[in-house]
Formats: C-alpha cells, structure tokens, sequence
C-alpha cells in the first residue's frame, strides 16, 4: 500500500494511544483473531461506544493492545487493512475513530499488528510499534513513549513524533513527564477477616504536574479495582480497602491536556489474609496476641517474603506461624522483590480476670451473692470472651453472668443451710486458659465470714 493510501486510511480512522488512568495493560490473553473488549465496559451510542467509569481495554491479534480512559468515545473497527509499513511486510492495521477522550495503544515493535487513529480536526496518528497516547478534547495531543509513532494534519504527509515527547499538532512539541518516585509505597497489607485499609504513602512531586493518577489493579483479573486522581503527590485518605489477593500500585503524572509520564511506575502489593486462632485478636496496637500452642494462618502469601527479627534474612513466607516459647518476636513481610517490609509483632495473650464479691462478709446463703468478673487485656480495645466457674464446696453450680463492657456481673441464687462454704470462682478463656480465680468463706449466719483469695 502506497504511502498517500496510508494517509487516506488514517484520515477515516480514530486516535490512539497507551492507557493508563482506568485501566493498565497487561500481559496478552488468549490470542484473539479480532479487536475484542477484555475489560471494563462500553455502551453503544450513535457510531460507536462510550466507556464507562473503569475504563476498557481491547486486545488486538498479534498481541496488541488498545485502551480507552473512562467516558471516552470511540469506534473500533474490527476489520483490518494490510499496510506495507518501512522495511516491513505487510501488516494488518486497525482502524479507531475517536470522538473524545484519551486512548492508549500498546503494539509489539516489530509485529505483525499496527493500529491507525483518526482524532477530531482532521488529524491522524500511525501507531507502528511502542506505546503511544493521544487525547481528543479541547487540544489533540499526541504522545510516544516508545517506538514508532507518526501525526498527520489535514492531508499533511506523516512526520515522526519523537520518543518521549509529546505534540500538539500545529503547537509546540516539548518532553513527557517524568515518572513519580514509589519509593514509600506499601508492599504488604494484612487483612484480619475484613478488607484491608491502604496505607497512606506520598512520593516526590513531579513539576509541571497538573494532578497524579493512581491505580490499584488486581493482578489476576487485570481488573482496576480503584483509582483516582489527586492534585497533591499524596494518596488520599481511604483510597481502597482491598480483600486478600496480589494487586499492582501504579502512579503516573499527568500534565495539563491529560497525558500521562513516560512510563508510570508500579510496584507489587500484597494483601495477606491473616486466620486467627480461638482466643486471638489484635491490640490497638496492631500487636497479634494468641495463646501459646497455636498458630496463626497465612492466606495470598506465596509472593510474600519474611524475615525474623530487625535484621533477619527474607526467605518465602511459611503458611503459619506460632509463638517460640510464649515469647514476643517481630517477623517482617515484603512482596518479593521490593524492600518496602512492614513490621509485624507476635505476642502471647496477657489477659487477666480479677474476681470481686459482692462483700467480704456476704448474707449468703440467706441472700443472694454478687460476683463480679473484671477482665483486662493488655493491648486492650477487644472483649475477651471468658468462662466463669462458680463451685460451692467441690458442687458445681449454674450462675448466669451478663457483660457490663469488660466487666461480667453474675448472682449465686440463696440457699438453705448454715455451712460452712467456700465459694470458688475460676475463670478461663475460650482456649482453656486460666486467666484469675478467688474464693470466699462461708461459715454461716448472716454476717461471721471471712475471705481470701489468689
């Protein structure tokens, strides 16, 4: 094909380029004979379709990829055109048409696939190899990360656009943003049976920025699973809670028409699902405190690394963990390969039961006895859930306790009899584990008591 019938092409095409607001690229699917939606979603409307809030992606055969930022409108031609492209064979072109938005275009260099773009105002891009990235709104721009990208204008015969720069047809050419620093973000979160709260975390501003895009994309699914935009190089308080799983942290600058950086930096995140014995909860702290002999549970930690100690060696993590002696240690997590490690502190439970009498020189058994079970938990901010057991003498007996915040309040009903007694009260946790008792004389009447206790 002649180089005026490439032009030709281009004028009836749409604008393309690499994504990277609503949705990242990945590796290729399954390979597909022609473009098809792989993820987010695109309504049809008038000659054409309209993306929705999350993005959408296309894959292209020969393993390119085509994506489109959130409410941008386009038409994807599925037929291609064969286009004999410098020092190339033929190779099949496929055709965008865009309306208005940003769309991205990821082509293998030197494959066997090319995408064409016709944007508004009469402009056309041939994206032949790299990524590019062209935005239809109140400017056309048109940005080459890498590869091979050229612009035409009103007919104009095809110039090159350079590699990490960006043009505006008829304006100024001038170079990409350059990619944030992620050196401060997180690279493990723990999820304790409830999505996990991404850290904040900052990194260095970038001049010339007009905001930041920021995206957390599940690693299997390819799917973004949030984003936004944020003006400050911060990210915003309660950006994603995030279930168990491997996902990606991907920042990239955005200038003032919508372009991004020349390539947006992402880094791993893990979210581990952390299983808790019986008996086990986490302090205000973050500290995990269980009870001797059991263990803890690690899910979504096969890209995980940890180390025991401050300065300990990072190895695969194992799936559980227990307390060595019923003594405290700090293990460290990092996803493999990063060295962003987030501290994690094992201890053994603390809690204590401290059993108060209604009075040191009770009525009982003529009157009822008040027993009241006051439970502290080092670390506190949990109720401990605890079993009071009442005896008289070496007889068990039934009482009914009721929680008054962490204090349990229980009556030892009247009884005939004049003794002697010893009420005994021994408390325990759901582990089995004896947290306090006391114990109190009896020796009848209604008021020739004595009481003591340990």
């Amino acid at each position: 094909m002649t180089r005026p019938l490439v032009a030709a092409l281009v004028l009836g095409s749409t604008i393309t380029s690499f994504f990277g607001a609503g949705l990242a690229l990945a590796g290729s699917p399954a390979a597909v004979l022609r473009p098809t939606l792989v993820l987010g979603t695109a309504e049809p409307i008038p000659n054409g379709v309209k993306v929705g809030p999350a993005g959408a992606e296309w894959a292209l055969p020969g393993g390119a990829r085509l994506t489109a930022e959130r409410n941008a409108e386009l038409r994807v031609i599925t037929v291609p055109q064969q286009l004999a492209l410098a020092g190339r064979h033929r190779v099949a072109s496929y055709t965008v048409m865009l309306k208005s938005g940003i769309v991205h275009a990821h082509i293998p260099v030197n494959g066997s696939t090319a995408v064409v773009v016709s944007a508004p105002r009469k402009t056309s891009v041939l994206v032949a190899g790299g990524e590019a990235s062209i935005v239809a709104g109140s400017q056309i721009a048109v940005a080459n990360a890498e590869g091979t990208t050229s612009v035409s204008v009103n007919g104009s015969p095809f110039h090159a656009v350079e590699p990490g720069s960006v043009e505006v047809p008829g304006g100024p050419k001038r170079p990409l943003l350059p990619t944030p620093s992620l050196a401060g973000a997180p690279s493990v979160l723990l999820s304790y049976g409830k999505p996990a709260e991404l850290d904040a975390f900052h990194w260095d501003a970038v001049a010339g920025a007009r905001a930041y895009r920021l995206e957390i994309r599940d690693t299997a699914s390819k799917r973004v699973v949030a984003h936004t935009e944020t003006e400050t190089p911060a990210s915003p308080f309660g950006f994603a809670a995030l279930e168990p799983g491997n996902y990606s942290v991907r920042v990239a600058a955005v200038d003032g028409v919508g372009i991004e950086s020349a390539h947006a930096l992402e880094r791993p995140l893990c979210v581990v699902g952390v299983n808790l014995p019986p008996a086990a909860f986490v302090d205000t702290a973050g500290i995990v405190r269980f009870p001797p002999g059991v263990s803890i549970g690690f899910r979504h930690a096969e890209r995980v690394e940890m180390s025991f100690g401050p300065a300990g060696t990072f190895t695969p993590a194992p799936p559980s963990l227990g307390l060595f002696r019923a003594q405290p240690f700090l293990v460290r997590l990092r996803a493999a390969g990063t060295d962003a490690a987030r501290d994690l502190w094992l201890m053994p439970r603390t809690a204590r039961a401290k059993v108060v009498f209604g009075s040191r020189a009770p009525h009982w058994p003529g009157k009822p006895l008040d027993i009241d079970v006051q439970v502290d938990e080092e670390g506190g901010g949990t109720e401990v859930a605890v079993q009071p057991a009442v005896s008289v003498g070496v007889e068990p007996v039934a009482v009914e306790f009721t929680r008054q915040g962490s204090r349990l309040h229980g009556v030892l009903a009247a009884r005939a009899g004049k003794g002697p007694w010893v009420v005994r009260v021994e408390v325990k946790d759901g582990s089995g584990m004896t947290l306090g008792r006391d114990f109190i004389e009896v020796a009848g009447g209604p008021a020739d008591q004595s009481g003591g206790g340990t």
